[in-house]
């Protein structure tokens, strides 16, 4: 009776790799904060160019840059908002260059988080073109990713602009910004008084201030609380 021999031969794990997947991780940060994702690829054929839209809340989060790393070393990467929300990313190669199938990180997205904490937003593809060294296309596909607004590491950081506008009762325009706030208006208080805030989006709020006429200078202060403690701000403004 013949011997049979089975032999194990262990592939590696390019040679697995079945089609072209993008593919964007998870992060977190307080409001007013960098966060980076990275774009990862899974590619069964060798890739020279990749262009993706990916869609994300914009009241979430802002888009800020794009960088290659990893395997997209020598790749020239470019970012764009096409519209709110809407987000074009290209990379390629100025030369012959090329990804051989493997897997791995090819670029780094950068946001700014600026929703109250607890909200998040997938990056979701819209659209992967992919193509090969020859420029011919290939067919590929995208996994989403999601960011999340975490809450503050630190008491919210006020700051206050103010405007005056000359008169016989002059008006004083008060801007306050905060970071990492807990996502109320300010309590602002001026010479003694206290000012009603409208929120403008981003942690900026305004209000005014008709001042007497017989003010010289006008304290302003601005307060606000989080799980972290009260953060405050304060600032004399010379009148008239």
């Amino acid at each position: 009776m013949p011997l049979i021999l089975a032999l194990t031969v262990a592939l590696p794990a390019s040679a697995q790799l079945v089609g072209n997947t993008l593919d964007l991780t998870e992060a977190s940060a307080p409001n007013g904060s960098f966060v980076t994702v990275t774009l990862d690829l899974a590619n069964e054929d060798a890739v020279g160019g990749i262009q993706a839209n990916i869609l994300f809340d914009a009241g979430v989060a802002a888009f800020n840059d794009i960088s290659v790393t990893g395997r997209g070393s020598g790749m020239t990467a470019e970012g764009r908002v096409t519209e709110a929300g809407h987000l074009r990313v290209v990379l390629f190669f100025s030369d012959s260059g090329s990804l051989i199938s493997d897997t791995g990180p090819v670029a780094e997205l950068s946001f700014s988080m600026q929703g109250v904490a607890g909200e998040s937003t997938l990056l979701t593809f819209e659209e992967v073109i992919l193509s090969d060294p020859d420029g011919l296309p290939l067919t590929g596909s995208g996994t989403s990713g999601n960011l999340t607004v975490s809450p503050p590491d630190s008491p919210p950081a006020l700051k206050i602009a103010a405007l005056k506008n000359p008169g016989h009762t002059p008006i004083v325009m008060i801007m306050v910004t905060i970071v990492g706030g807990s996502g109320d208006a300010p309590s602002v208080v001026a010479n003694g008084s206290l000012v009603s805030m409208t929120p403008l989006g981003d942690g900026v709020f305004q209000g005014q201030y008709h001042a007497p006429a017989s003010l010289s200078s006008l304290t302003i202060s601005a307060t606000d609380t989080n799980a972290h403690g009260l953060g405050t701000s304060q600032t004399i403004l010379a009148l008239p």
